[in-house]
């Protein structure tokens, strides 16, 4: 849990790169859009599945989400 009592569901790749989700994301209904920590829309789809070792590897992690994290832990 973080300091505002969010919780990170995870770190996922999709189309734009490797992102977070928070938790309540993960449960959303097929072809929803839900939005990364950084605020970009992704369909809940891309979410839901289960990446390959290649996604993982070749999407780069977005900073934005990551800096977000960073302000919620302090």
């Amino acid at each position: 849990m973080l300091a505002d009592g969010a919780k990170v569901g995870r770190w996922q790749p999709v189309s734009s790169g490797r992102h977070a989700f928070d938790l309540a994301a993960r449960s959303s209904e097929p072809g929803e859009l839900v939005r990364a920590l950084c605020g970009i829309p992704v369909s809940s789809d891309e979410l839901q599945r289960v990446a390959d070792e290649l996604a993982w590897i070749g999407k780069a992690t977005c900073m934005d989400c990551w800096r977000v994290l960073a302000k919620r832990t302090r």
